[in-house]
């Protein structure tokens, strides 16, 4: 039969336990919706950029025929957006990843201080 101080030490153990796992899925969700919400957007804009593209005259700059000749065609503007929105989506993968793990490190490491303290 286990004492007073150690039931409420479960209680407590359980309780903090319960909360950790509430946030973790929440934590999840929220990266999650915003990744999928990153993708609609970059898959969006890659829709949408023909249109634009289309809409947007080059001006007729004399003389300067060669300068950035590689983006005199206007297609290319669309390319380099698109580009630098998969790029930006990239980033904001990789830092949710880094911030998961370091998450799930977190409670490891609450885990193993609450199995120390727990079996004292």
């Amino acid at each position: 039969m286990r004492s007073h101080e150690e039931r409420v030490a479960e209680t407590k153990r359980r309780i903090a336990q319960i909360e950790r796992e509430k946030r973790r899925r929440r934590n999840t969700i929220t990266m999650a919706s915003a990744v999928a919400a990153c993708l609609a957007l970059l898959i969006g804009a890659s829709l949408a950029m023909p249109g634009i593209a289309a809409n947007i005259q080059t001006g007729d700059y004399s003389g300067f025929e060669t300068a950035a000749s590689i983006f005199h065609g206007g297609a290319a503007l669309g390319y380099i957006v698109i580009g630098l929105l998969a790029f930006l989506l990239g980033v904001c993968v990789t830092v949710l990843c880094f911030r998961l793990r370091q998450m799930n490190r977190e409670d490891d490491q609450n885990k193993e201080r609450e199995g120390i303290h727990g079996a004292d």
